[in-house]
């Protein structure tokens, strides 16, 4: 059904429309509010587990943002990403686990936030993109993208990632793709998405318990 609802990818001169209209969002975005359903995929077995919650980021200078994801289903947790450093609550345990991401460093912000508050100089920039075509996703006419990272250490950790981002109005992606060279993937669909909402002073913090354990995995 997919590929049947596929129109022939357009003209080199449409990718540079595509990228241009995401220049024009990039200098706007601060933040955004989403609805999302990440499933990741584990080739090898051949399962799919889905996790569903909301997502807040906030564009914190250029090239550095910061943001939270809260799972609620089918385990509630939470996720915050901050600089270099990814911090994760499992709410059964009381336990939060801090994980360093600098050795992977300005490639992992990157897909962070691809996106949003990612310009299209940025993204030719750092990618091959294409226009596969245009598609109709969950009733919403979209482009889809093909994003190939040009850096073979960006290549370690993402073989490829696919957007699909809006016809007309804002380029914010709506569904994403994100697939790693062990050819494990990720899906990642946004819903109700709200850009520059006006956030708290705690919007992107973890709600901690007291007596909550800190855990630091590989060290």
């Amino acid at each position: 059904m997919l590929a049947a609802s596929a129109t022939l990818a357009p003209a080199a001169d449409n990718v540079q429309q595509v990228l241009a209209r995401m220049d024009k969002a990039a200098a706007d975005f601060k933040s955004m509010t989403a609805q999302v359903v990440w499933v990741t995929h584990t080739d090898v077995l051949n399962e799919n587990d889905k996790e569903t919650g909301s997502i807040t980021m906030k564009k914190v200078q250029p090239g550095e943002v910061q943001g939270l994801v809260d799972f609620t289903s089918p385990d509630r947790k939470s996720i915050a990403f901050e600089k270099r450093t990814a911090r994760q609550y499992l709410p059964k345990i009381k336990t939060v686990q801090v994980i360093d991401l600098s050795k992977h460093g300005e490639e992992i912000e990157k897909f962070i936030m691809i996106g949003f508050g990612t310009s299209g100089s940025e993204l030719a920039k750092d990618y091959d993109v294409t226009v596969l075509g245009t598609e109709n996703f969950h009733g919403q006419p979209t482009i889809h993208l093909q994003l190939i990272p040009k850096a073979a250490e960006a290549r370690q950790y993402v073989q490829k990632l696919e957007l699909w981002i809006p016809e007309q109005g804002d380029p914010y992606p709506v569904h994403e793709k994100i697939f790693e060279p062990s050819a494990d993937y990720r899906l990642v669909t946004y819903t109700g998405t709200k850009i520059n909402p006006p956030l708290g002073p705690d919007a992107l913090k973890l709600a901690l318990p007291p007596d909550v354990k800190t855990e630091y995995p590989g060290k």
